[in-house]
This record gives C-alpha cells, structure tokens and sequence, in this order.
C-alpha cells in the first residue's frame, strides 16, 4: 500500500473505497487517510487530505463507490485543492447550497439498478403471494 500525492494541475478522477476516511494524529496535527479503488497493477491506494480538503469531501456527501475529481492547484504562492471543480471558497460563498448539490456525486448506475431490482423482487412477491383466479384475468 503506498500514498498518491497530487500534483498541481493534474485533476485525479477516484472512486472512494469507504465513507469514512482514518484519522489520527501526528506532529503536524490531525490527518485524514482515504482508501480509493485502484487498478490491480497500481501501487497507490490511499491519499493523505488536509483538513480543507477533508471538509470538502465531507461537504459534498461523497462516500464508499463515490467518484470524485481532485486537483491540486496554485495560484501564485497559495496551494488549494478542489474537488469536483469546486473550492473551499466556493462551497461556503453565496449560492453554495446549488453549486454544492451540483458537485456532489450522484448514486452510482449500479446502485440505481439494485433498487430497481429490490422494487420488482418486491412486486413479484406480491404477485406470487396473491390469490389470482382466472375470473381475475380480464380477458
């Protein structure tokens, strides 16, 4: 297991392995370690966010299957990140609240499909449960 680093100007597309990062402590404070799913040949599985980087994350909602893009940027001798294409900046100025919820990421298709699934064994029960006859059949 070994720790991505981002480089500014390079955006890292990840899908987060769980919802909720491990923390501890050290000399330089509070850190937050992020499991992603990786490719089978890839040595990095996890990153190290900073606290405004956690809070981003933690912001949008973004959990266990979730898709996120981070990017570490520059703008003269500040370094920030964003996630989603959203700053820290972004999601605590006026109108957050849209720009948010459109940055967040959305259930994943498979996710969609389970519940669809559970809905129809759902219906299906019901079906084989009732007591049809064929007077019940309307042709």
């Amino acid at each position: 297991m070994s720790a991505m680093k981002f480089q500014i100007g390079e955006p890292k597309k990840l899908t987060l392995a769980f919802d909720e990062p491990k923390t501890g402590t050290n000399s330089y404070g509070m850190w937050y370690m992020y499991g992603f799913k990786s490719d089978i040949d890839s040595d990095k599985d996890c990153f190290f966010a900073t606290a405004s980087l956690h809070t981003m994350i933690k912001t949008l909602g973004a959990g266990e299957g979730d898709e996120i893009t981070i990017e570490k940027c520059q703008e003269g001798e500040i370094t920030f990140f964003k996630v989603n294409g959203l700053t820290l900046n972004d999601m605590n100025s006026g109108g957050s609240a849209e720009k948010i919820a459109e940055a967040s990421p959305t259930p994943s298709e498979v996710d969609r499909l389970k519940t669809i699934i559970k809905e129809l064994e759902s219906e299906l029960s019901a079906y084989k449960d009732s007591k049809l006859t064929d007077a019940d059949i309307p042709f």
